[in-house]
């Protein structure tokens, strides 16, 4: 039996995760042909094909779907055993961060993916608020994150553009002439100024009745009454409803940024997002 040499997993791993030869070689520093050999000799030591290879990309055959899991564990196991004996740290965990208003009745189906694309690394996720994830992003905290912007953010791609709907509790009246109640995040949320804006274009007298800190809060807020609401069409909870003559007061646009090495992950979560909301 053939010892399965660590190099070829690596290899195989970021071939597995980019779908592309020249994407993997990029993440384990050895050049393209060097990767190819390294998926060759493991694909002889197992005798089965682990990839497919078009011109455009490489996919996993059913047997490298089966292998994969256990090419990482292999790969942790290493990593573990170094670092039990030299005193090494382990490698630090991705970073990623999502906006709260981000698909949030989805999120066990973004756990999947995420756990699927990104093992056997440790994972520290953030659900918060993009004005945060921004900044965490600029520090350099960040590896991945999903956020919210009315500006197009440099270097990042537009995953979605989304409606938004102004939303109350069934019981909610809305005033007729009175300055409505808004229950909304605080300054520098994405949401609360497109919502302010419309209102001060259509000459609707209004005030902040509660200004939270998250988004589940502001929806607890609007169950309860406190006032009317807007959230992007995803996040609405089906316990609320959308006011009459109360037309969207416009989009929110999601953005996605990946560092190097999560660019396979960047990729498929955009594909999952699209499929998603499609069906």
């Amino acid at each position: 039996m053939n010892d399965l040499d660590p190099l070829w997993l690596r290899s195989f791993a970021a071939i597995a995760r980019h779908g592309s030869v020249t994407a993997a070689a990029r993440e384990v520093h050895r050049t393209q042909s060097a990767v190819s050999t390294h998926l060759r000799q493991l694909e002889s030591s197992l005798g089965v094909a682990l990839a497919t290879r078009s011109t455009r990309a490489l996919a996993l055959t059913p047997e490298g779907e089966r292998f994969l899991p256990h090419a990482k564990q292999l790969l942790a196991l290493q990593d573990a055993a170094r670092a039990a004996v030299t005193g090494a740290a382990p490698p630090r965990p991705w970073r990623i961060g999502i906006s709260e208003y981000f698909l949030p009745a989805h999120l066990s189906g973004l756990m999947d993916l995420l756990h699927e694309h990104t093992q056997p690394a440790r994972i520290e996720l953030l659900w918060s608020s993009s004005q945060s994830l921004r900044a965490l992003w600029a520090a350099g905290e960040m590896d991945l994150a999903v956020i919210t912007s009315n500006e197009p953010l440099p270097g990042a791609r537009l995953l979605r553009r989304e409606p938004l709907s102004w939303v109350a509790a069934p019981r909610f009246t809305v005033p007729r002439d009175d300055a409505v109640p808004l229950v909304l995040l605080g300054p520098g949320c994405p949401v609360r100024e497109i919502a302010l804006q419309s209102l001060q274009r259509n000459g609707r007298p209004h005030h902040v009745q509660l200004s939270c800190s998250g988004s589940h809060g502001a929806v607890a807020a609007i169950r309860a009454g406190w006032g009317l609401g807007c959230l992007n069409e995803s996040a609405i909870p089906g316990d609320l409803v959308r006011p009459r003559g109360w037309t969207s007061p416009g989009k929110l646009s999601f953005y996605l940024q990946a560092r190097p090495g999560l660019e396979a992950t960047a990729t498929a979560l955009k594909r999952w997002a699209g499929s998603t909301l499609a069906g």
